[in-house]
């Protein structure tokens, strides 16, 4: 293994099997398996195929029109069976994590009924999923190291809806297990569907990051198994 790569190889396997289980488990329907990519002489990224397309994010279009160009380029890691999209991106300097972007952007509208009526009469994943009332929004796990600014600007943040200024703080980096289950939980999680549990285990763990002053705001706390 060369020098300055445990990391960056670590993640990139925690992925590969995190993407296997969702394959498996009949939750994900296409995916981009991810890539080691040597930017510079100690620069290591975790990407995936399509990943030079992400700043459309950044256009001021609506968002129906982002979901689309996304899926139009497979600028993802991974689409989800109702149409959500995740993105996983990790930068490395030597061994230390200088910036990830976790992304979730659910479907802003589903198949309609004539198009697949027998993924909704047939498929009861699909319908267990689909069949609640949700409003899409996207939303970001960013970490930051240079960018970072005490309060401001926190090295580690949730941006909600793609808002400009929204930076709710994070404790700690997610690993990519923390991010996959954060998003099954939250939004893909049913009583008679359970896809955390068949999860592959809590292998990584990244330090805590927030400040002081931060902590004393309301702020999201990655569990004492993601950082030491």
């Amino acid at each position: 293994m060369k020098k300055h790569l445990k990391k960056a190889q670590a993640i990139k396997r925690d992925l590969e099997g995190l993407l296997a289980s969702l394959i498996e488990r009949g939750v994900a329907d296409d995916q981009n398996f991810p890539v080691l990519c040597h930017t510079s002489n100690s620069v290591w990224e975790v990407t995936f195929g399509g990943a030079e397309h992400v700043s459309i994010a950044m256009d001021d279009i609506d968002y129906a029109a982002i979901h689309r160009e996304f899926l139009e380029k497979r600028s993802y890691t991974a689409k989800l069976i109702d149409g959500g999209l995740l993105q996983l991106m990790y930068r490395f300097e030597d061994e230390r994590l200088v910036r990830h972007r976790l992304a979730y952007y659910p479907s802003p509208n589903l198949r309609p009924f004539h198009e697949d009526p027998d993924a909704y009469l047939r498929d009861e994943l699909f319908l267990d999923i689909v069949s609640r009332r949700i409003i899409p929004f996207p939303l970001r796990f960013d970490f930051d190291e240079a960018a970072a600014r005490d309060v401001v600007h926190p090295c580690c943040h949730l941006t909600l809806g793609d808002v400009k200024g929204c930076r709710i703080p994070v404790s700690a980096p997610l690993t990519p297990r923390w991010f996959v289950e954060f998003v099954l939980r939250n939004f893909y999680q049913t009583d008679k569907h359970d896809f955390v549990s068949a999860l592959p285990n809590h292998r990584l763990h990244f330090s805590s990051t927030i400040t002081a002053n931060e902590s004393r705001l309301i702020h999201m706390v990655v569990p004492a198994k993601a950082c030491t």
